[in-house]
């Protein structure tokens, strides 16, 4: 239970420090607010959406099958949290820089606020 608690933990800072740096650099854009919780909500009802839909794979895996489903499932949690470990200490730098220039774009209309939506929306999915 502590495990999945820290998880959760984890992945709501990592998904809050998205949605910061995106509202910081997007700072001055009409509107802009709107987009931004626009993409949060899109993003929890996804991952509300994919966690009723888990839930119902483990249904179906009863018995001896649930063991082997909850294995499989926190091998393969253990597996992305250690490839994102090694992949955000060469890349948190070059998240930034690329969440600052999606944000410029949008400052200065290259790019829509579509865009601040769907990364928002991605990055709480996540």
């Amino acid at each position: 239970m502590w495990g999945i608690a820290l998880l959760v933990f984890r992945e709501v800072l990592e998904a809050a420090l998205i949605v910061t740096i995106v509202a910081a650099a997007t700072r001055g854009v009409q509107a802009r607010g709107w987009f931004i919780g626009g993409g949060i909500v899109l993003g929890v009802v996804g991952a509300l959406l994919v966690a009723t839909f888990a839930g119902g794979i483990a249904d179906m895996a009863s018995g001896m099958g649930q063991e082997v489903f909850n294995a499989g499932v926190l091998l393969a949690a253990v597996l992305m949290i250690g490839w994102h470990v090694v992949w955000m200490s060469g890349h948190a730098r070059e998240l930034a820089q690329h969440m600052k220039q999606v944000g410029s774009a949008v400052r200065t209309g290259a790019s829509s606020l579509t865009m601040l939506l769907a990364v928002v929306a991605l990055a709480v999915l996540r």
